[in-house]
């Protein structure tokens, strides 16, 4: 069985973002998911959501994400 990461609530903090992909890193872990708030609340929506796409297996949507549409 393959070690993965589930992440969620990030409402758009990259910082903390960044910290945990760091620990995941360190970790060995190469899978991650996300469980949704990608988006609200932070400074930087772009740089989280790119950084989720870009690392993230999969991911479905929370409230404030399908706030956006």
């Amino acid at each position: 069985m393959t070690d993965f990461a589930i992440i969620s609530d990030l409402h758009s903090n990259l910082e903390a973002l960044e910290a945990v992909f760091h620990r995941i890193e360190q970790l060995g872990i190469e899978e991650v998911v996300c469980l949704g708030d990608v988006v609200g609340y932070g400074a930087d929506p772009g740089p989280t959501t790119r950084m989720v796409m870009q690392r993230c297996k999969w991911t479905i949507l929370g409230n404030h994400d399908w706030g956006l549409f």
